[in-house]
């Protein structure tokens, strides 16, 4: 199976479509960076919560084109379902992620550890206060309220803006060091419910690509336990592998 890249969006080149980044960002209205700050400290402030990532478009080098999973934050762990795009095949990918451990089992051939995961999706990073959707609020630019919509069935305030593209390295797995450092502009919209918790992020780099990210039972945890029976890759092959051959062999431990 060939995971290809890491899970990472280079976003460095896909940004230059979303405008004129070398202009100075709008101001902020005062009232939606007020509701942003709330909101990214009540996302810092979760114990746990449901999440649903979808690609809408063709990202560079990220393999998952939708992800859902339960993630708990204290301590940090979670599992759910990836799905990966392989040689252009969807293949579905249940994993674990526990003790600073990535365990996947790729398309039904066995559970894997994948290390940190970012050759899957760095799921431990989505929350992040640092790298996650609190970063990306607290980095938006020229914000505004858009009015009121509903998500899933919630009341929630639609709040308009740009972040710099490294501020949504933490939503995309990006780790490049372009992506790290670009300041190019990314148009961000963010739904924030009445009792301040983020329902949903869509950041656009281009009018056709779209990483959605769905945010619901806050403060719920889930047990979360490593799988009985684990391989671990080991050593890169001689030669690259073809689009239907493993990266790695596996041996058992």
């Amino acid at each position: 199976m060939a995971l290809g890249a890491a899970a990472a969006l280079t976003l460095t080149a896909c940004s230059s479509d979303s405008g004129d980044n070398g202009s100075t960002p709008a101001s902020s209205d005062p009232a939606a960076t007020e509701l942003l700050n709330s909101a990214a400290d009540a996302t810092a402030a979760l114990t746990g919560a449901h999440v649903q990532l979808k690609v809408d478009g063709t990202f560079q080098s990220m393999n998952a084109t939708a992800v859902e999973a339960d993630v708990n934050t204290k301590p940090l762990a979670g599992k759910g379902t990836a799905t990966l795009n392989m040689g252009g095949t969807s293949v579905q990918a249940p994993f674990v992620y526990l003790g600073d451990r990535f365990y996947a089992n790729v398309n039904d051939k066995g559970w894997i550890n994948y290390g940190d995961g970012r050759s899957i999706y760095d799921v431990s990073l989505l929350l992040n206060t640092d790298t996650g959707i609190p970063h990306v609020l607290r980095s938006m630019e020229g914000a505004a309220t858009a009015g009121n919509e509903q998500v899933d069935g919630v009341s929630t305030t639609k709040v308009t803006g740009t972040v710099p593209a490294k501020a949504v390295a933490g939503l995309t797995g990006a780790t490049g060091e372009g992506a790290k450092d670009s300041t190019d502009a990314v148009d961000t919209t963010v739904w924030i419910t009445e009792d301040n918790q983020v329902a949903r992020v869509v950041v656009s780099p281009a009018d056709d690509l779209k990483l959605t990210v769905d945010v619901s039972k806050w403060n719920t945890t889930t047990e979360v336990a490593a799988p009985r029976t684990v391989s671990t890759p080991s050593s890169k092959p001689a030669t690259p592998p073809a689009s239907d051959q493993p990266t790695t062999d596996k041996v058992d431990g």
